[in-house]
């Protein structure tokens, strides 16, 4: 799951997205399939049992829930930054026990780093077109390297690596091996759909693999020529959902692009609360 900001902190949800991004680069390569979810905008994980539904949809069997918890700030000396995290066993829904880490910065370089990103506090009633676009720009064209360097981003790094850990210790591997992908190039599209709508997404920022792609978009349809089979990891940000439909600031999806195969349209499904899955037709 994506990682739940209830930090109250300014700069809560670019770690929050940040960390999820890393966290699934950590995780790549494990002995099991790791699936970015996206639950929507109503998504909280004190309420684990909404999630049940759509990880079944998702058929994944075990959830990773990750919060970033409120920053430990003492009158003097050094912050910390804290995240928890739980796993959902999907087919009844028990959540284990917690997991809690941290990781100490400093206070002054962490104060530094917001005032020279100029983050600001995103309320619920700002521009959720501004807001993807700050998330976007954060993220794409090398942000997400440039946001590694940074005090916030070592943290979110070092905690990765823990949860990483702690993961593969208690995910069992998997007993289906996942079939090789056969080189190739093609052509494919990727477009969003509000399907309780009926509706396609005319106005998002689309990246892929770390590459800003929007520039290939025309009519809500992005078309990507030539592209080499493989992995893919979908960062998108929609602009124009229809009025009170949940949407995620930012949605953060994998799939894999097998040019053997017939499957050319990449589609993000958004239902009728927010969540969506990637869908090849």
């Amino acid at each position: 799951m994506p990682v739940f900001d209830s930090s109250g902190e300014e700069y809560g949800q670019q770690f929050a997205h940040n960390l999820t991004a890393m966290e699934f680069r950590k995780l790549d390569g494990s002995p099991f399939d790791v699936v970015l979810l996206n639950p929507g905008g109503l998504y909280n994980p004190l309420i684990p049992e909404s999630i049940v539904d759509y990880a079944q949809a998702a058929n994944v069997d075990t959830v990773l829930i990750m919060s970033f918890l409120q920053t430990t700030k003492p009158q003097k000396g050094d912050y910390t930054l804290n995240v928890e995290t739980k796993m959902m066993d999907v087919a009844n829904g028990k959540v284990g026990d917690p997991s809690a880490f941290s990781f100490i910065v400093d206070r002054h370089a962490l104060a530094l780093e917001i005032a020279s990103s100029g983050l600001d506090i995103v309320g619920a009633a700002s521009s959720r077109v501004a807001a993807g676009r700050n998330l976007y720009n954060s993220m794409g064209s090398g942000g997400n390297k440039a946001f590694e360097k940074q005090p916030l981003g070592k943290a979110a790094l070092v905690i990765a690596d823990q949860i990483r850990t702690m993961v593969q210790s208690q995910v069992p591997p998997s007993s289906v091996k996942a079939q090789p992908v056969k080189l190739g190039t093609c052509t494919y599209t990727v477009q969003a759909k509000y399907i309780s709508k009926k509706a396609v997404s005319k106005a998002y920022d689309i990246i892929l693999n770390g590459e800003e792609e929007s520039l290939w978009t025309k009519e809500g349809v992005t078309t990507l020529e030539n592209k080499p089979s493989g992995p893919i990891f979908l960062q998108m940000s929609v602009a124009d959902a229809p009025y009170r439909l949940p949407v995620q600031d930012l949605y953060q999806a994998n799939t894999v692009l097998d040019c053997s195969k017939p499957e050319r349209e990449l589609t993000m499904e958004i239902s009728a609360g927010g969540d969506a899955l990637l869908i090849w037709k």
